[in-house]
């Protein structure tokens, strides 16, 4: 470096010369990493290539010898940079495969633990049961006895696993003289240019591979073998079918859609001299904002006008006028309707938001989307937000968001007088400015009500009152905000409450915390009979079909589905073997030696951004109409549109539309007798509603629930039958963990005779170890003990006979008119004895009591009730109850005197012995 210096020094004259000069004193006195730093920056460009030039003329004029050594310690330092850029990217390989490892494996375990098989290992196993396990030559003989015919349906989207389960199946199928003699078939049924699923391991590839080897294989063992190729459709008009062929006519169009050379794409339509059109509009363009004053930025997008906002609301008026005009579906001689059309995308963001936006505010029927982030919904995260005020009211930001959502509606200047220059939190500070300024008197008054309610109900019951009461009040301020599509998210925001009430403990703060942590992701099923407008994806199309479909997003790019891991093939391997997998982390994307890996994923997805191209287009029946969207630069080459408008362009004509707007058509008349649509109804003038359907529904009666196993409280805490037994004694309360007991001994008496004598202590023993892992060793031992002594006691063998019933839920109506109410329970075990019904609840009280009369109230109420339930339904049986005290263990048949008794004060207080205002 110092002689490099030196001559550079001596024989440099122009700027790059001093510039280097510069760079290698600084590299010669710098040390380690930053040495490596600057020599990397005088030796390599930005893109990480070696320099053309590192120095000039003169110096190389001057002293070559120097010049010299400086290119090659270029290309020294240029070859080392590649060789640690690819010890890097093995670096996180590694990384990225040791942390997949931990993941599959935590999961793995997490589904053996479960007993679950996810849909991957159906196929996974099935195949390994085929092919790598020990019994595959049994198996296959086996089920090549019953097996005569094989049909893969959807073929293109089979994946490679998918395809050698098929393989092994169907290998005898070809086996020849050793054949069955009765014939069998294997039919797939597939077409290769609609395969579009490769992120779920599809690949058209191996669907033809397959289907020639098969071909050979029958050709072999002299069989019949035939290709059918799918080119007759009954579903489109030829107009539709005339530009499907000449859009794909196109090499660049073409190529990935067959792997056949000389394929060509070719279809006939049965659907002769059916009327039919194919138009094409013009791409909306945005218009770039005039130009504003510095430091003015409200100003900026004043003239500017937003491409993809003015195709929706022309697609909407589009669709308005049809439906005003009635205009004809000629094919079915009919008007058209909202259910006739569907508009596919790409993907779901960012057009379909904005057009149902702009379908609901034309009044038009719309479907919605076929899949909703919940979350994402502006309504959903006010309603959050207000859930983390009552949760919290000292969360200053989250109240500041309710206030300004369309819940109260404060503007900027009333939220900033609030919250500037206050003393304490943002409620403190509404609560006092509440008393002086009715700006804030609502919203305070409301928010105080509410935070004594969110305690108080389920999730549900809360959000449902609050959207509904005052006439729906607070649902009418956020749709007349937010646009009438929000209905559509807080329908599912109430759903998501409902459904987290029957699967956890109803609670505010845990049904918001497991809204957020699930990231509900909510999917309409679209294939069905509703006259709305449908708004989907192409891949969520597939297989479906519409009269007329419109295709709007078809500028956009195609991007990959996220980070990454690229194949490269190994050095000196065979075609089979397994390739090398790697991730570059950032900064690595062009590290020499990845180019062909990158290139096979970037061709890969091009291949299948032209088929989903394909599949688009021939959803279409009767029309199909392309538009488009594009910001202010210009869209790359290749898109949808531009393959379409090549294609089709020299055979459209243009004319005006229902706008005044150029549109360019191919089209042909009806000539053929309409088929008559004979699936949808008459559809006559819709009825006006009563009167009943505009104003509020009444409050709803709340009925009285009793729970007998929670007799023991009512609304006041105390006992409608005096103070309650403790369920355990002195000795009891001090052991670790007693309700595990509890639930142990109810378990096994429910499971245990249904097991064979003589394995009963085993199984008692592996269950309440693996249930209750918590308890001493001795603890367990006696659980197991007291259980198995119960159920191999001769005195209780009619008890458990195959007859009986263990855990039985009841639930029944008891009373009439006002004074009914209902009761919900669970006996632990009900019996057949002698001709009547034995109900029977276990008891772990230690000691429990010898007598009837010492027994407590609570427990008879209990057995009071249920007794009630099961005479409503068995009248014509008698019914006894008896607890099962299980330290003894002894059985106490309970009095039908004290039973009488307990059920007529149940009776008496109408099932409000346990009630809390309603709930139990």
């Amino acid at each position: 470096m110092s002689a490099a210096a030196t001559a550079l020094s001596t024989f440099g004259n122009t700027k790059t010369d001093k510039g280097a000069e510069e760079a290698l004193r600084r590299a010669r006195l710098a040390t380690e990493s930053n040495r490596v730093a600057l020599l990397k920056e005088f030796f390599l460009t930005k893109k990480g290539e070696p320099r053309a030039k590192l120095i000039g003329k003169a110096v190389l004029d001057g002293a070559p010898a120097t010049a010299a050594l400086l290119d090659e310690a270029k290309i020294a330092f240029a070859r080392i940079e590649t060789d640690l850029a690819h010890l890097r990217v093995v670096e996180a390989t590694g990384a990225v495969f040791t942390f997949a490892d931990a993941v599959q494996t935590a999961y793995d375990v997490e589904k053996r633990r479960e007993a679950a098989l996810d849909y991957d290992d159906l196929i996974v196993k099935t195949l390994d049961l085929l092919s790598r396990s020990n019994a595959a030559a049994w198996v296959l003989y086996k089920i090549d006895g019953g097996m005569d015919h094989i049909l893969v349906d959807e073929a293109q989207d089979t994946n490679p696993e998918q395809w050698s389960i098929v393989e092994a199946l169907a290998e005898e199928f070809f086996a020849g003289a050793g054949a069955r003699a009765q014939p069998r078939t294997l039919f797939a049924v597939g077409d290769e240019k609609q395969s579009i699923y490769s992120f779920q391991g599809a690949n058209p590839v191996r669907f033809g591979e397959t289907g020639r080897r098969f071909g050979a294989a029958a050709q072999a063992a002299k069989m019949t073998w035939r290709e059918v190729p799918l080119n007759v459709s009954f579903r489109s008009t030829v107009p539709v079918l005339e530009a499907v062929d000449r859009v794909f006519a196109q090499d660049d169009a073409a190529r990935g859609l067959t792997f056949l050379e000389g394929t060509a794409i070719q279809h006939y339509a049965a659907r002769q001299g059916q009327a039919g059109l194919v138009e094409l509009w013009d791409v909306e363009t945005t218009e770039a904002p005039s130009a504003s004053a510095p430091f003015e930025p409200w100003n900026e997008d004043e003239n500017g006008t937003d491409a993809l906002e003015a195709l929706c609301q022309r697609l909407a008026g589009q669709i308005r006028h049809w439906l005003d005009t009635r205009e004809s579906l000629e094919s079915q001689d009919r008007p058209i309707r909202a259910g006739d059309i569907l508009i596919l995308v790409r993907r779901r963001e960012p057009f379909t938001a904005p057009m149902i936006r702009a379908l609901k505010r034309a009044e038009i029927p719309v479907a919605g989307a076929d899949r909703m982030r919940l979350l994402e919904q502006l309504a959903v995260q006010d309603l959050m937000a207000l859930a983390d005020v009552l949760l919290m009211p000292e969360d200053d930001l989250a109240l500041a968001v309710v206030l300004k959502s369309p819940l109260f509606g404060l503007d900027e200047t009333a939220l900033f007088d609030l919250a500037h220059g206050r003393d304490g939190s943002l409620w403190t500070a509404l609560q006092a400015a509440a008393q002086s300024d009715p700006c804030y008197a609502e919203a305070a008054t409301t928010l105080r009500a509410l935070l004594g309610q969110a305690d108080m109900l389920p999730p549900y019951e809360f959000f449902a009152a609050l959207l509904g009461e005052d006439s729906l009040r607070m649902r009418k301020r956020m749709l007349s905000r937010l646009g009438p599509e929000a209905a559509e998210a807080i329908d599912e925001f109430l759903d998501a409450a409902l459904s987290y009430e029957r699967d956890a403990a109803p609670s505010l703060q845990g049904f918001i915390a497991a809204l957020r942590d699930g990231n509900i992701d909510v999917k309409r099923d679209m294939d069905q009979d509703r006259d709305e407008v449908r708004i989907m994806t192409v891949h969520g199309a597939k297989g479906l079909q519409a009269p007329i479909v419109i295709m709007p997003d078809t500028c956009s790019v195609p991007r990959g589905q996220g980070p990454q891991i690229y194949r490269a093939p190994r050095a000196d391997s065979v075609a089979d073997d397994a390739h090398h997998l790697f991730w570059p982390p950032a900064g690595h994307s062009g590290v020499p030696g990845l180019a062909d890996a990158k290139s096979a994923v970037a061709r890969a997805e091009q291949e299948e951004y032209r088929r989903l191209l394909y599949v688009a287009m021939t959803r279409a029946e009767d029309r199909l109409y392309v538009c488009g969207w594009q910001g202010v630069k210009k869209r790359n080459e290749g898109r949808w549109y531009d393959l379409i408008d090549q294609g089709l362009r020299p055979h459209l004509s243009p004319l005006e539309d229902a706008q005044g707007r150029t549109v360019f058509r191919m089209s042909c008349p009806q000539e053929a007798p309409p088929r008559k649509d004979t699936s949808a109804p008459a559809r006559g003038a819709a009825a006006p509603l009563p009167d009943w359907a505009r104003s509020p529904a009444p409050q709803e009666r709340v009925g009285t629930r009793l729970s007998p196993s929670r007799l023991a409280q009512n609304a006041t805490g105390e006992s409608p039958f005096g103070a309650k037994q403790a369920p355990l004694g002195p000795s009891a309360l001090a052991e670790d963990m007693r309700f595990v007991r509890g639930r142990l001994i109810h378990a096994l008496l429910q499971h245990l005779p249904q097991v064979p004598p003589d394995e009963r202590d085993r199984a008692a023993d592996a269950f309440v170890s693996a249930r209750g892992e918590m308890l001493p060793p001795a603890a367990r031992q006696e659980i197991a003990a007291e259980s198995l002594a119960i159920v191999g006691d001769p005195r209780f063998a009619p008890l458990f006979a195959p007859s009986s019933l263990a855990e039985v839920p009841v639930v029944a109506r008891i009373g009439e008119g006002e004074a009914a109410f209902d009761l919900e329970g669970q006996i632990d075990r009900l019996a057949i004895v002698e001709g009547g019904l034995l109900i029977l609840d276990y008891k772990t009280n230690r000691p429990p009591p010898l007598k009837e009369a010492d027994v407590a109230p609570a427990y008879i109420g209990q057995l009071a009730a249920y007794r009630l339930a099961l005479r409503t339904m068995f009248p014509k049986k008698p019914v006894r109850s008896a607890l099962l005290w299980t330290d003894g263990p002894r059985l106490m048949e309970i009095s039908s005197t004290l039973l009488e008794m307990a059920e007529r004060d149940i009776l008496k207080a109408g099932g409000g012995l346990d009630a809390h205002e309603g709930r139990t």
